[in-house]
């Protein structure tokens, strides 16, 4: 199986990044972009190396890169890198060119598109759900950043019996809607507030967010804590205590990057707040006042600016 290419979906970072990445590990990868044609070579600028320690490095990728309909060969693997409200219709535009058994994998933030995406597969094919804690940043169309070192795993949405595993030696996970959940927790305190205070992640470590953080992380455990939560058994174990360590590694760890909502916001395009924020608010049993602000401040550009001012002001 090996012999046969990937198909990546998503130009952005992640998208650029993953190509970049299967290269290494000797596969074949077509790319599919929708609106900057990265061309055939991809400038991978690592300020890392894989201890942590700054070290820069610059590699050069060879990628085919194509637009969805000027595809003409049929694939087995598929990583879909896209925005979660992109993610459905993303497929189904190369849908034709995928075989009936394909292993389907997606790295989208938030919960919500992957159920859509579940729905729009054949009985045969298999969707792997992703997260993923790399920082990577992109310069130009060919040229990303990888500004973080982080993980990344792989799990069946649907588990089957006996579970498969994904055709990548070392990233499957038997408890992908656990590792969802926590990544979820920390895009919804480090997505939002980045996006709204327009800084970097690593900034909302500082003093004056910490009020705030603090008291997302106490709404959150209280949502994840709740029996009446619809991921409850995947979210007993998200205290406060958790949820800090978490969000404040993450946040160092990509401390030189920009969540990828500030980047929409930045650039004036749709965010995935529906995924994150709008999730948490649509299956909570309780009241969620600081994600209602969070959510507030990035669905509507007229208020954000009364939004900083409230969201500065909690105790």
């Amino acid at each position: 199986m090996k012999n046969t290419p990937w198909l990546v979906i998503g130009a952005g970072a992640i998208g650029l990044f993953w190509a970049c990445k299967l290269e290494e590990l000797g596969y074949k990868v077509h790319l599919v972009y929708r609106s900057e044609n990265p061309g055939k070579k991809i400038t991978l600028e690592s300020l890392t190396n894989e201890n942590g320690d700054q070290q820069i490095t610059v590699s050069k990728h060879k990628i085919k890169s194509v637009a969805a309909s000027e595809l003409t060969d049929t694939y087995d693997k598929v990583l879909l890198c896209t925005k979660s409200f992109d993610l459905k219709n993303a497929f189904l535009q190369v849908a034709q060119h995928i075989t009936d058994d394909a292993n389907i994998a997606c790295l989208c933030n938030g919960i919500g598109a992957q159920e859509e995406l579940q729905n729009a597969l054949s009985e045969n094919q298999t969707l792997w759900a992703g997260t993923t804690s790399e920082g990577v940043l992109k310069i130009e169309p060919n040229h990303i950043k990888h500004t973080g070192l982080g993980d990344t795993y792989f799990g069946e949405w649907q588990p089957s019996i006996p579970a498969k595993a994904f055709p990548i030696d070392g990233l499957t996970v038997t408890n992908i809607h656990q590792r969802m959940i926590e990544k979820l927790a920390v895009n919804a305190v480090i997505n939002p507030i980045t996006a709204i205070f327009s800084i970097h992640n690593g900034d909302i470590l500082n003093d004056e967010f910490k009020p705030l953080v603090n008291a997302t992380l106490s709404e959150l455990a209280s949502v994840f804590s709740h029996p009446k939560f619809s991921y409850a058994d995947q979210s007993q174990h998200l205290t406060p205590e958790n949820l800090k360590n978490r969000v404040n590694t993450i946040a160092q760890l990509t401390r030189l990057n920009r969540s990828s909502m500030h980047e929409d916001i930045r650039l004036q395009r749709q965010t995935e707040n529906s995924f994150i924020s709008g999730f948490l608010l649509n299956n909570s049993p309780i009241d969620l006042p600081i994600q209602q602000l969070l959510y507030n401040g990035v669905a509507f550009p007229e208020q954000r600016e009364e939004t900083q001012k409230k969201l500065l002001s909690i105790t």
